[in-house]
């Protein structure tokens, strides 16, 4: 089998024992990071988020294949340095005040880094002044703010509204997502934009940033 094709199965399975192996066969067999990633860990990505919507996963085989993917990332990141990888944009990433959940920005943000981005993640229950202050330090090109919970709904506004008493808010893309949000809800508060799974918000992502039309 192509061992891009094992890999892609590896990471849906959650086959994090042959991972490193694998690994090595793609690039004896002459695959570049890059192809690596585009090629083999993005498409099985993409196959796991199928099988969640689909309702064929559940939450421990997706913490499986994510576990097994953020193994691919961390083994290749080095070698993407060396290769050139395209380097698109650099986030800040946070699950919003009095929200813990950080599965789902987990995955966001293995996705963003898998397509490209660096990204800086504050972890979760994240103030308006700890995201304030990371992007006056940073200056990322993107703010993406996750919560699970609609009572901490609001905490995503208070950030946008801390961002624009700061002098911040233009200088700064902002994507929102999670299970209560929705595009009403991401117009109504002023974001930039609203990603309903982390295919979608990287492709928001690289939308706002213009990717492809640069």
């Amino acid at each position: 089998m192509n061992p891009i094709r094992q890999l892609e199965s590896a990471i849906i399975k959650g086959d994090i024992k042959n991972i490193n192996a694998i690994m090595n066969r793609c690039l004896k067999d002459g695959f570049l990071p890059s192809e690596i990633i585009e090629k083999g860990v993005l498409k099985a990505m993409e196959e796991v988020e199928k099988k969640w919507k689909e309702y064929e996963y559940f939450i421990p085989n997706v913490l499986v294949s994510a576990m097994a993917t953020k193994l691919c990332l961390n083994w290749i990141y080095p070698l993407l340095k060396t290769h050139g990888r395209q380097y698109i944009g650099k986030a800040v990433a946070g699950t919003v005040e009095g929200d813990i959940h950080d599965i789902g920005k987990n995955i966001v943000v293995m996705f963003m880094e898998a397509g490209g981005f660096e990204v800086i993640d504050l972890g979760v229950d994240v103030t308006p002044e700890t995201f304030v202050r990371t992007v006056k330090k940073e200056k990322p090109h993107l703010l993406l703010l996750s919560c699970l919970y609609t009572l901490t709904m609001h905490a995503m506004e208070d950030t946008l509204i801390a961002l624009k008493k700061a002098g911040l808010r233009g200088k700064v893309k902002t994507i929102i997502g999670g299970a209560p949000i929705t595009q009403e809800f991401a117009d109504s508060i002023g974001a930039d934009g609203f990603g309903m799974d982390a295919m979608e918000g990287v492709r928001k992502a690289k939308e706002l940033l213009d990717v492809g039309k640069r």
